[in-house]
């Protein structure tokens, strides 16, 4: 009892409070995930939709997060990123209604660009968010803890959506739109008249000369972002059926494999960052890589639930490493300059992942089988390690690794 009550005590000192709140509010919205784990299912088996149109539709919703992503740093730049975010909310509330509701695939179709465009906005105003309500040497932690609750919020949903589907998929929907409006709620009561902090003023910031379209170091890590978007993409739009045809699983075991993957960033997310602090983002982002090329590269070799979850192990500590060290460089470069333009470039080009990924998955799935899938994800990856190695060699990384530093000393 004594060494779980010291366990907490160092945890509550480690985060900032607002970087619990933000946590929370995260766990609680990531419960709608669901949706988006089970969408390719509830459109194929339920609906009875091809392949190829669940790729189209499911590409609408990544054309959404692409507009919403980019929309939303832009908005936050003139609207006040706490009430911009509880109208998002609000909206997504009757979207994930109405999903449950339509089958016609015209209408579908727009509901999803729609979800898109709202989860998109999310997205870069929750980093936003991060930025404006915690202080610099708070950032990558409070990173690291939102990865934790995100996962924690999507391992609780891999399950309770398994467990739904097999019901009826429409529950999915309904359940997912009513922890929304709790995410809502709870967002509104600890930030609705809560000051944001003032943002950290630079030479660079206050002469106007930083921009984000020639800032090489960032510009080299959106290209890369695209890459490994594309590369980690499918795991949502195609490995659920994948699973179905190839490995013969049925939707709760599927909801069970998301749910270890989710389980397991839960578990390491927070030691391994802390760990591997030493390492600095460049090791950081191609151990990553390779991690997630390895895990995804693997699937079309094996067979059985033992390998698959050996799988799933292999890529989520790629996940683990690369994802936070990602948005914490991003949101060094953004201090510098633009800060709406900077989240919504970034959160753009992650997002053309979603866009582009489920047409091409679908594609190759329809015309090759499913396993070309994997192994083209797995090159992606591997294709991604130069453009990193470029956008950390022009010093994208020394403000990170200054700052990390910073925070290794206030430990």
């Amino acid at each position: 009892m004594a060494s779980r009550l010291f366990l907490l005590t160092r945890l509550d000192g480690y985060f900032c409070p607002m970087a619990w709140m933000l946590a929370a509010l995260i766990f609680i919205s990531r419960l709608s995930a669901m949706v988006k784990l089970f969408m390719a299912l509830y459109l194929r088996q339920e609906l009875g939709l091809a392949i190829e149109t669940v790729g189209w539709l499911l590409s609408g919703y990544g054309a959404g997060l692409l507009m919403g992503s980019m929309g939303g740093g832009l908005l936050s730049e003139y609207f006040s990123t706490a009430r911009l975010t509880a109208a998002l909310f609000f909206a997504s509330v009757w979207i994930l209604g109405l999903l449950g509701l339509v089958v016609e695939v015209p209408l579908l179709a727009g509901l999803l660009l729609f979800s898109g465009a709202l989860d998109g906005a999310i997205r870069t105003l929750h980093q936003r968010l991060i930025m404006e309500y915690c202080r610099v040497t708070q950032r990558p932690r409070a990173q690291s803890l939102s990865r934790v609750a995100s996962n924690l919020g999507m391992a609780v949903a891999g399950v309770v959506g398994g467990v739904l589907a097999q019901a009826d998929f429409r529950w999915v929907f309904f359940i997912s739109a009513a922890m929304t409006l709790l995410a809502l709620i709870w967002f509104v009561r600890a930030t609705f008249h809560r000051e944001t902090l003032m943002p950290d003023q630079t030479p660079d910031s206050v002469s106007g000369a930083c921009v984000p379209y020639r800032d090489k170091p960032f510009l080299w890590l959106l290209a890369a972002s695209v890459l490994l978007g594309l590369a980690f993409e499918p795991v949502y739009s195609m490995l659920g059926n994948y699973l179905l045809d190839y490995y013969r699983l049925g939707t709760e075991v599927i909801g069970w494999q998301f749910a270890l993957n989710a389980v397991l960033v839960v578990v390491l997310q927070i030691p391994l960052s802390h760990w591997s602090e030493q390492w600095g983002a460049r090791r950081q982002l191609l151990a990553g890589s390779l991690l997630l090329a390895g895990g995804l590269g693997m699937l079309p070799l094996g067979s059985g639930v033992f390998y698959i979850c050996l799988s799933t192990v292999v890529w989520t500590l790629g996940e683990i490493l690369f994802m936070p060290t990602l948005n914490v460089l991003v949101m060094q470069r953004a201090c510098a300059g633009r800060s709406g333009h900077y989240f919504g470039l970034f959160s753009m080009c992650w997002s053309a992942s979603a866009l582009l990924s489920p047409i091409l998955g679908g594609q190759l799935y329809g015309h090759f089988g499913g396993h070309i899938v994997w192994w083209v994800s797995a090159a992606l990856a591997l294709l991604s390690t130069p453009l990193i190695y470029q956008a950390t060699r022009l010093g994208a990384s020394k403000g990170l690794d200054s700052q990390t530093s910073r925070v290794t000393s206030l430990s």
